[in-house]
């Protein structure tokens, strides 16, 4: 038996009883009560089966509550939700919307959460379709599933395919003149693609923009910006141009030790960078409080025995030899072996 005739009085009874269920999920949401807005969707899906599989309100409603069971982490309840709304947008007269988009992108982001990658990369090209030809070549949206449909790529190993995805995503993003977290995130995954493909210039270029969009969305003192800091240095030491890696270093070390302190992880490693770049400079004798530095910092954060600090413990009498403190560095060595050991023999 199909669903009973509804008159318009009922219809418009139903839709705003659906639309209230639907202001109290979100309001719920945006307080953190998510119990209550799970509660409230599905009552909303009961208003919206009510007006028939042909309501806009019903593959609206199925997106809505699949994105919160997305949210939610309840993958397996998400999918067939959205996947039914699809099927309903489908069917439905004039089905060619940018609200189809819309689920495809969502229904990609979903496998992308459960590394069902090909899954997802289908997704987001269908959803990069439908927009394209709804909303045009340029529109904002767009960049975003340009930017998951990159990640997909470069998880699947496509690395250039990734890089032309990211591109494009830059592309729209700057036609648009957003700079926004979207900007900031494509710039930085663009950069990390052409410093593993060692295009360093290029890598460089997307960094220093990155920095410039983050000091304004965040402020010059987050740690955030003393990481991109630290990526810029790394791209110059890669090249051998310690000059300019050592300020940016610095710059990251002070950042770290203001925002976080010297024994957060952040500035530990950063410290263990500039000591490895006056290193590699052969500058052995600024190195070595660098090192000593970093030896400490190691120990009081991960303990005296911990595999890390035999590694720290091995450069840092590397760096000894290279002062001549030899009976010094037979110590640490000396050390960095009794630890090896008693982690082999628990193993």
């Amino acid at each position: 038996m199909g669903a009973p005739e509804i008159d318009d009085r009922m219809k418009e009874v139903l839709e705003a009883s659906w639309q209230c269920y639907v202001d109290l999920a979100e309001g719920a949401f945006y307080l953190g009560d998510l119990e209550r807005a799970v509660w409230a969707m599905h009552k909303a899906l009961e208003e919206a089966e009510s007006l028939g599989p042909e309501h806009a309100s019903l593959p609206a409603t199925l997106n809505r509550l699949g994105v919160l069971y997305f949210y939610l982490g309840k993958y397996l309840g998400a999918e067939p939700l959205l996947q039914r709304a699809i099927a309903l947008m489908n069917q439905a007269e004039g089905a060619e919307k940018p609200e189809l988009g819309t689920l495809h992108y969502n229904l990609g982001g979903l496998y992308k959460a459960q590394r069902r990658f090909p899954e997802a990369e289908s997704s987001f090209d269908d959803a990069l379709a439908i927009w394209e030809r709804t909303l045009g070549l340029e529109h904002p949206d767009l960049a975003l599933a340009f930017q998951n449909l990159g990640d997909v790529c470069s998880h699947q190993g496509r690395s250039s395919e990734a890089l032309l995805a990211l591109k494009r995503a830059l592309e729209i993003l700057d036609f648009c003149k957003q700079q926004d977290w979207v900007t900031l995130v494509v710039l930085t995954k663009l950069a990390t693609l052409y410093t593993d493909q060692e295009r360093y210039s290029e890598a460089e270029a997307n960094l220093w923009r990155a920095l410039e969009l983050r000091k304004r969305l965040q402020g010059g003192g987050h740690p955030k910006v003393a990481q991109t800091l630290k990526k810029l240095a790394r791209i110059f030491r890669k090249q051998q141009k310690f000059a300019r890696a050592e300020p940016l270093y610095r710059l990251s070390l002070s950042i770290q030790e203001k925002a976080l302190g010297r024994g957060h992880a952040d500035f530990i490693g950063t410290l263990a960078d500039l000591a490895e770049l006056y290193y590699s400079e052969g500058r052995v004798t600024e190195a070595e409080p660098l090192y000593k530095m970093s030896l400490a910092a190691f120990e009081q954060a991960l303990g005296e025995e911990h595999p890390r600090v035999a590694d720290r413990l091995e450069d840092y009498a590397s760096v000894l030899r290279g002062l001549y403190r030899s009976d010094d560095a037979a110590i640490l060595e000396a050390r960095a072996r009794a630890i090896r050991t008693k982690h082999s023999t628990a193993l």
